[in-house]
């Protein structure tokens, strides 16, 4: 009996003596190991039995597994809406905000536009290098060219002929202007004969007066007539010339050259030069086409960034912004709180439970605002640095991932962490 009492009095010396040091609680089965290591009396001692398990508490706060998140466009503009307010919860792909797009838009359209362009511009060049690579004589094709080309011969000659009687007319018409010039010359000095000063005394005779006067009449009306003819030689020349300058040979040889080429092309195909010209056509219609569909993911991207999107399910912390307001690249418009994965953050775990505590233990924690509603959790990992001191040992964070839960959980909430060890 003595000797029970004597082992109770000690266990109840080492529990005062470890509350009274701010150590961790310690369960029952340590206790009673303790006692058990007491010796009977003082001449047989006993060798200290191990601890067959260990629950550590810590007491820690409520923390968000992600920081804030404060979101903010890319590029600055006028804030065409904010779509949210301080609470809700957002959806990850979710439109939060978006800016004045209407230019983005008219840039997709154009974008869209020189796609369009572009394709078509390839489907030509391909088709074109297609028929060149799967040609193949063609008699009717053939019978055709030769016939255009007969009548292209035909044509410069009977252009020729025509350009050889305009030229002859040309001539005639040049001998008549110079003929039409010398009987104006002769007319002229028959004129400045009848009217010489110097004959003016024969009108004072009655015998040479109606002589003179006839002979002025007539040379009169020969240099109105010679002008006249003259005039009309003039313009016969100018029709004759004009019917030369037309030159209708020119335009039927060229059309006789075409017609030459036609049938060569149509007997023997296209030429190797024509080939590769053609790949080449098509390639650099290929590069115009992946430029344009550069140039239109480059303005949806645009576009794309004129929207402000949820990259998780969050709750909005605050909204930072108005609609209308001028905002610039980087400036936050919301800020977003995780509250999808929680955990809980112990703040004076003593080192000296470190070594009963590892990844994967099992946790109960109960907050101040659930007492009665403990929640599962599993130690995430293990603090590299100590966050502080209790008495004379250091504290280091211990981080509990906590497992779904129906109870309003908030970032912040206070309370205390069983933390058992994987004996237990």
């Amino acid at each position: 009996m003595m000797m029970n009492t004597k082992r109770y009095g000690f266990l109840i010396l080492v529990v005062l003596i470890l509350v009274g040091c701010g150590q961790r609680p310690v369960e029952v089965g340590e206790v009673e190991a303790m006692a058990t290591a007491v010796p009977a009396d003082d001449s047989a001692p006993t060798a200290t039995a191990i601890p067959t398990g260990v629950t550590v508490l810590a007491d820690g706060a409520v923390q968000a597994a992600r920081p804030l998140l404060p979101l903010a466009f890319e590029t600055g503009g006028k804030l065409l809406a904010v779509n949210v307010q301080p609470g809700d919860v957002v959806q990850v792909g979710e439109v939060i905000a978006t800016l004045d797009d209407a230019a983005l838009q008219e840039a997709i359209a154009n974008a869209a536009l020189q796609v369009a362009q572009a394709e078509n511009g390839v489907a030509q060049a391909q088709a074109e290098l297609d028929r060149l690579l799967a040609w193949q004589p063609d008699e009717l094709a053939i019978a055709a060219a030769e016939a255009n080309l007969t009548a292209a011969e035909t044509a410069l000659a009977n252009a020729q002929t025509s350009d050889a009687a305009a030229g002859n007319s040309l001539t005639s018409a040049n001998v008549s202007i110079n003929q039409a010039q010398r009987a104006l010359e002769d007319a002229q000095r028959a004129y400045n004969t009848a009217f010489d000063p110097g004959r003016e005394w024969e009108l004072n005779d009655p015998w040479r007066a109606d002589f003179l006067k006839a002979e002025r009449d007539g040379a009169t009306r020969a240099v109105e007539m010679a002008q006249e003819q003259l005039r009309v030689a003039q313009a016969n020349y100018a029709l004759a010339a004009a019917g030369l300058n037309n030159d209708t040979a020119v335009s039927a040889q060229a059309n006789l050259s075409n017609a030459q080429q036609a049938l060569a092309q149509a007997q023997q195909g296209p030429r190797p030069e024509e080939i590769t010209a053609a790949r080449l056509r098509l390639e650099q219609a290929q590069i115009s086409l992946e430029q344009s569909q550069l140039g239109w993911q480059q303005a949806e991207n645009a576009l794309n960034k004129a929207q402000l999107v949820a990259p998780w399910t969050a709750v909005v912390l605050t909204v930072d912004a108005a609609s209308g307001a001028l905002v610039g690249g980087g400036s936050p418009i919301v800020t977003l709180l995780d509250t999808t994965q929680l955990e809980f953050h112990t703040t004076n775990l003593s080192e000296r439970d470190l070594a009963q505590i590892e990844p994967g233990n099992a946790v109960l924690v109960t907050l101040k605002t659930y007492p009665n509603d403990p929640l599962a959790g599993t130690v995430l990992r293990i603090g590299l640095q100590a966050g502080g001191t209790v008495g004379d040992a250091a504290t280091f964070p211990v981080i509990i991932a906590l497992d779904a839960t129906d109870l309003d959980i908030r970032p912040g909430m206070t309370g205390r962490a069983e933390i058992k060890n994987a004996s237990d």
